[in-house]
């Protein structure tokens, strides 16, 4: 065939188009005829010249490399509004970094252990899940997964006579196997360490401690392993020290010794486990639903047995608990660390589309010589990026300095919740980080990259600009109105935190102190143990300064869970303490009704029980509770034992200030000699209380008879602790506040800036004719406060919308508080009159004739 297929040709020249096309088309008509003919060849190539023409490289790589060329140039010639974005956007960015590894922390990292995705946790939604022996049920009825128990302890720990507290797992002798643990050094448990402490066994159990406790307390001495310690009243030979990174199963709370669980049946524990090599969620869930029946099936009237089973990825935060008390406050945090990240990409707006507006001449001279829409929508995209990725650069700088900065400012949280909480930098972190970077450049880049590619040429040659001009406004209505918001949120916080902590905890806490403390040998008898306090209470009252002392089982916000009813049948779970009789005395509650416990109480018969306001209401509400029978501690299956109520107490406040009135009662020490084995030691002292935290220590020290102290401190500090909730709430929602206020501030001086700059010659006319420099500044300062007075309106009426959300974090406090909506509102106003400030004091200094002559 001497010619080539002629719409093959055709389309080539009607999709390639122009002189490229000809050369092309001829090139190939040439090649045809050499190789004589060929329809399937000359098809090939033709296809291979139209992809080659619409391909993505052709179409956008070269152009782009063009376009962030040009960005760079530009941003080198004006690096101040640049480092201004720059500086806007890492400041956003590093605090929703600083966030986002919280979330990562809290929900999604793992494990540091071998396939740490396999690794599972069992559990039920309340409670622990289940006995020894339910567990040893579980452990060989279960394909799907290996499982391995554990439970957490606060212990002291005795190293070379000196004793302080440590986190302490017990472990089933697997444990190890299953999650796939080596050591630093030494090694892990027997495997029958579990039965060693039961007597079965006669070698010295052993422990491992975590690499963080073997530096701080042992030095990184290479020789521990073998060394001895008392964990509690029991022994232990060190026998290894566990890897770096791990941690153990109960996140947050980082685990500083490893000990064997008493092979005990009744022993309440909890489960972690791995999935076997093919098994899934679904097969471990189905199987343990199979198996767990079983398991209730053999052990009819163990309790713990009872309720739903779940099998869910052992990632982030184990200890649901937390996860749930943490969820409120991660919601709030993250609607307003977006909130931030939004007022820093508007204020990057407003500062490309003040860019925009100097180069709109230029835009509209490159428009009428033929440059598309597209290539100049193209360039203002690209600068977005470039000055996208330098916020992002600067954002890791930031958010690695404000995670350091906010695990050392922040105000202390209960140590189970936030030890373990991390701010570092990972991959994931690091992902989102460029994600919401590259979001962020779309974002910012959008608005003037349309101003740019869509101004009508006319007037932009003459340089007129109303239309950027009130884009900008309005960019600064909206940075205004999402900042005020965000103000008067942290004024209702702020508000919140004032209010709680003027609560009247029910009690007095002014020179007062605590020391929680445990018997040395808490299985040893009743009388004995009693003694032992009874004494060390009498022995704290001869120390100078002190005016009274008293035992309690528990201390705010640490009280007794017991079972009561009017009935047999209608016991529920109420809280309770173990007193002194002096104890309402020194701690200021008041018996409202009836007496309150004799010093000489008799444990022989029914007990006698005070019952507070609430209790007295709830349990009798048609009578009166004095002489009535209480049925208690008939809590899982347990038999109810009656108690008589001899007075009614004041309500007070348990375990939080925000706390709702509850059903509280009390039961001597009298009757109840020895406890558990477990009191707090309350002392009221004649000064500040600080000054005798030593002494009584030390007093417990060399009279307690080998007393184990747990904790010390003052009550009022006791009470403060229980406020961490709405403290960090406050702080952070007040930082991140402060941050949006800053952005915004800056939005409104740029707008005014800018209408300063594009006012000069209408100021200078005005100012040849006479006008005073009092009323230009007026002039230009009223401009900043009509739209800080528009935002505020916006902002009232979007905070009157959602600050109803903020209900459940004011503890009673009302979510329209005028206080804090007036406050936020006059702030504003002052900071807008600042940033309008520097733009005003400018336009008096323009000289007339430079103005006239300004272009």
């Amino acid at each position: 065939m001497s010619e080539p297929p002629k719409c093959a040709e055709w389309l080539l020249r009607r999709l390639v188009g122009g002189r490229d096309a000809d050369a092309v088309a001829g090139d190939l008509r040439e090649s045809f005829e050499a190789r004589g003919g060929g329809r399937f060849w000359y098809w090939w190539q033709a296809l291979s010249c139209m992809a080659v023409r619409f391909s993505l490289y052709r179409r956008a790589v070269p152009g782009i490399g063009t376009d962030f060329s040009r960005a760079l140039r530009r941003i080198r010639r004006n690096p101040g509004y640049a480092l201004t974005a720059m500086l806007c956007l890492a400041l956003a960015l590093g605090v929703n970094t600083t966030l986002f590894s919280f979330l990562d922390s809290l929900y999604f990292r793992r494990l540091p252990v071998p396939e740490a995705g396999r690794i599972v946790q069992i559990d039920r939604k309340f409670g622990d899940f289940c006995t020894w022996r339910g567990f040893l049920g579980f452990r060989d009825g279960l394909r799907s997964v290996q499982a391995a128990a554990k439970e957490r302890s606060v212990d002291p720990m005795e190293v070379d006579h000196t004793t302080f507290r440590v986190q302490v797992e017990g472990v089933s002798a697997n444990y190890p196997q299953v999650l796939r643990l080596g050591t630093t050094i030494g090694a892990w448990f027997r495997a029958d360490a579990n039965t060693m402490l039961d007597g079965a066994a006669g070698d010295e159990p052993e422990a491992v401690i975590s690499y963080r406790l073997w530096q701080t307390r042992f030095g990184g001495d290479a020789n521990v392993v073998g060394k001895q310690v008392r964990i509690l009243t029991s022994d232990f030979r060190i026998a290894g020290v566990a890897p770096r990174e791990f941690t153990g199963t109960f996140s947050p709370l980082r685990i500083d010794v490893w000990v064997p669980l008493p092979a005990s049946l009744n022993r309440r524990v909890d489960l972690i486990a791995r999935l076997a090599p093919r098994a899934t969620l679904t097969n471990a869930a189905a199987e343990l639903g199979v198996v767990g029946a079983q398991v209730r099936a053999a052990y009819p009237g163990d309790q713990l047995l009872q309720g739903a089973v779940r099998v869910q990825p052992a990632s982030g935060l184990l200890w649901q608990g937390g996860r749930e008390i943490l969820r409120p406050i991660v919601m709030l945090l993250s609607t307003v660390a977006g909130l931030v990240l939004l007022i820093a990409c508007v204020n990057v707006a407003n500062l490309l589309l003040s860019r925009a507006a100097v180069r709109r001449r230029e835009m509209a001279v490159r428009r009428s010589l033929g440059a598309s829409r597209a290539r100049l929508f193209r360039e203002t995209l690209a600068e977005g990026l470039v000055l996208a990725a330098g916020g992002l650069l600067l954002g890791i700088l930031f958010g690695h300095w404000t995670g350091s900065a906010l695990e050392w400012a922040l105000p202390s949280v209960p140590f189970a919740l936030y030890q373990g909480l991390l701010f570092g930098i990972d991959w994931r972190v690091a992902l989102f980080l460029a994600l919401a970077g590259i979001g962020c450049a779309v974002l910012f880049s959008l608005p003037p990259a349309f101003a740019c590619s869509r101004q009508a040429l006319n007037p932009a040659m003459k340089g007129h600009d109303s239309r950027n001009s009130r884009q900008r406004e309005i960019y600064s209505v909206a940075q205004v109105a999402l900042s005020l918001t965000l103000l008067i949120a942290t004024g209702l916080l702020v508000r919140a935190l004032q209010h709680v902590q003027s609560v009247d905890p029910g009690f007095a806490t002014g020179h007062r102190l605590h020391v929680n403390l445990s018997a040395p040998d808490r299985g040893a008898d009743k009388q004995v143990s009693a003694s032992v306090f009874s004494n060390l209470v009498q022995q704290t009252r001869e120390l100078p300064g002190v005016e009274d002392a008293t035992l309690a089982w528990g201390v705010f916000p640490m009280v007794g869970v017991s079972c009561a009813g009017a009935s047999r049948e209608t016991a529920k779970k109420t809280l309770t303490n173990t007193v002194d009789p002096n104890y309402f005395d020194l701690m200021g509650i008041p018996i409202v009704r009836g007496r309150g416990f004799a010093p000489a109480e008799s444990s022989a018969g029914m007990p006698n029980v005070i019952v507070n306001q609430t209790m007295a209401r709830t349990f009798w509400p048609a009578a009166d509770a004095i002489g009535k029978t209480v049925w208690l501690e008939g809590c899982d299956g347990d038999v109810p034992k009656p108690g008589t109520v001899i007075g009614v107490a004041r309500d007070a406040k348990y375990q939080w200030l925000s706390e709702e009135p509850q059903a509280f009662y009390y039961v001597s020490r009298r009757q109840d000699p020895g406890g558990n084995g477990f009191y707090s030691l309350i002392v009221r002292t004649a000064g500040d209380p600080r000054q005798w935290i030593k002494p009584v220590l030390d007093l417990v020290e060399r009279r307690g008879g080998g007393m184990i102290v747990y904790d010390s401190g003052t009550l009022d500090d006791a009470v403060a602790v229980t406020l961490w909730e709405v403290k960090w709430q406050a702080s952070l929602l007040a930082a991140l506040g402060l941050l949006a206020i800053v952005l915004a501030a800056i939005g409104v001086y740029g707008v005014v800036a800018c209408s300063v700059a594009q006012r000069t010659r209408e100021i200078g006319v005005r100012m040849a004719l006479g006008a005073a420099p009092l009323d230009v500044q007026w002039m230009v300062l009223a401009h900043g406060l009509r739209i800080t007075a528009i935002g505020i309106a916006v902002g009232l009426l979007l905070s009157a919308a959602t600050v109803r959300l903020l209900r459940g974090f004011l503890y009673g406090l009302s979510p329209f508080d005028p206080i804090a909506f007036a406050a936020a509102c006059l702030a504003w106003i002052g900071i807008a009159m600042l940033a309008s400030l520097y733009p005003a004091r400018r336009a008096t200094r323009v000289d007339p004739m430079t103005a006239l002559n300004f272009e």
